[in-house]
């Protein structure tokens, strides 16, 4: 390979962390979290944005793994609903287990 086509790249700075994404997503869990919680009790802010984000991930696990799915017309409703499904699952297998 001629010496005109390498690229030398700098080394890679690792995982950026872009709080424009983060921030979203922690949100949308804590409100997703607290959703479940109204259905399956429980209480705290930390709890509610950890069982939500735990939530999102089942969700999301169990579309990908079932094909099931919430079908409502809205693609954001439909991914909250699915991860209300998660949450509420998540709790009550840590309810199971504890």
């Amino acid at each position: 390979m001629p010496d005109e086509q390498v690229e030398i790249l700098p080394p890679g700075r690792g995982l950026v962390l872009d709080w424009r994404v983060i921030a979203p997503t922690v949100a949308l869990g804590t409100v997703t979290g607290f959703a479940a919680s109204l259905v399956v009790g429980g209480g705290g802010l930390l709890r509610h944005a950890v069982v939500g984000l735990l939530g999102m991930l089942v969700g999301q696990g169990l579309v990908r793994l079932t094909g099931w799915r919430v079908r409502t017309g809205y693609a954001r409703l439909d991914d909250m609903a699915m991860a209300v499904i998660g949450a509420i699952l998540v709790v009550l297998l840590a309810r199971f287990i504890a």
